[in-house]
């Protein structure tokens, strides 16, 4: 059984239970391109050192061996860059396909709930009425891509359960078409009213 047969259903059922009244109004997952680049990009930057890293150690232990060429050293050097980067983007790319299988979001009437992960996964909730603003980003990528992603803020900011990282709190949204990104920030924001 293939990767995509185990993970074609991996949320036929909710990871989570409903509170009383509660009720689904969207399901929300990226698109998988601008998901995809985006984590490779975020990993190119560590394959990248990590093959200068090796193509560095080649070039200092060939240059200490007596009787080898100076050419021979470089070209074994580029060699090393060129298979470590390989091996990091085929790496990175097979990760991003697991973790985008279980990247999910789900947005009640009730609070956020995000279930993500790579081995496992990780189910955090934020409650509808905690949240400030909700606001669309295009950063560099996005707009490359013609993309945007939003961020549901909640009380106190950022930070959720000790992380600072927009990338990974429950309330962010990656990689969307620009007309879903306003139709989820309209979605949270009546949602966020009603509750009131």
């Amino acid at each position: 059984m293939g990767i995509d047969e185990i993970m074609v259903n991996f949320y036929s059922t909710l990871p989570f239970s409903l509170n009383d009244n509660e009720k689904i109004l969207e399901s929300v997952k990226p698109i998988w391109k601008g998901y995809f680049l985006r984590n490779q990009l975020f990993g190119l930057v560590a394959i990248i050192f990590l093959g200068i890293f090796f193509a560095a150690n080649v070039v200092i232990i060939g240059s200490n061996i007596p009787k080898v060429n100076t050419t021979s050293v470089m070209i074994l050097a580029i060699a090393t860059f060129i298979v470590i980067i390989l091996i990091g983007v085929a790496i990175n790319a097979l990760a991003a396909k697991i973790s985008y299988k279980k990247f999910q979001i789900w947005i009640t009437n009730q609070r956020i709930i995000s279930a993500r992960g790579f081995i496992g996964f990780n189910t955090e909730s934020i409650a509808i009425t905690t949240i400030t603003d909700v606001v669309i980003n295009r950063g560099f990528i996005d707009r490359i891509l013609g993309l945007s992603s939003v961020m549901a803020v909640p009380m106190g900011g950022m930070m959720m359960y000790g992380r600072t990282s927009n990338f990974s709190t429950v309330g962010f949204i990656p990689a969307l078409l620009p007309n879903d990104a306003i139709k989820i920030q309209k979605l949270i924001f009546n949602a966020k009213n009603a509750a009131k």
